[in-house]
């Protein structure tokens, strides 16, 4: 009776895990969409986690006024924007006492309705040796101009 429900127990866990790779694993067929990074970094004038989609230049200016904002960042401010050719995607974390956190949008998918965002969130390792400091983990991308929703 014993060794029947482990042998059962093994198999739900087995099920469970099949059917969440599954379900978090990207569709298949669909397109991935390339892109251009604009800028990735540690320090941002954004302290929250979202996702900013840039459409227009008045959207822009407004992007580059808070993101740059208590921050000198270049590197952005460099960056051209071309309205009606590209869109902008913006990811970021909330903010971080220490150092060792990243961000990163490793591909993104093009579905009917929708553009799915794959991202990955990089956490500082147990007893690595950090840098007590303000951090803010974003990274900002081009796409051809889209009007399909964006999702994290």
């Amino acid at each position: 009776m014993r060794k029947e429900k482990i042998v059962l127990f093994s198999f739900l866990i087995l099920v469970i895990i099949v059917l969440s790779h599954n379900y978090f694993s990207p569709k298949k067929n669909f397109n991935t969409i390339e892109f251009e990074t604009i800028a990735k970094g540690q320090y941002s004038g954004i302290s929250e986690r979202t996702t900013i989609v840039v459409d227009t230049k008045e959207e822009w200016e407004l992007f580059l006024n808070r993101f740059v904002a208590n921050n000198n960042n270049s590197e952005i401010e460099k960056y051209i924007f071309e309205e009606g050719k590209y869109t902008i995607i913006t990811v970021t974390m909330h903010e971080n006492q220490t150092t060792g956190y990243d961000i990163e949008i490793r591909k993104i998918y093009d579905y009917p309705d929708y553009i799915k965002l794959d991202i990955i969130q990089e956490l500082p390792c147990a007893g690595c040796p950090l840098e007590e400091t303000i951090t803010r983990p974003y990274h900002i991308v081009a796409i051809p101009k889209t009007d399909k929703e964006v999702r994290r």
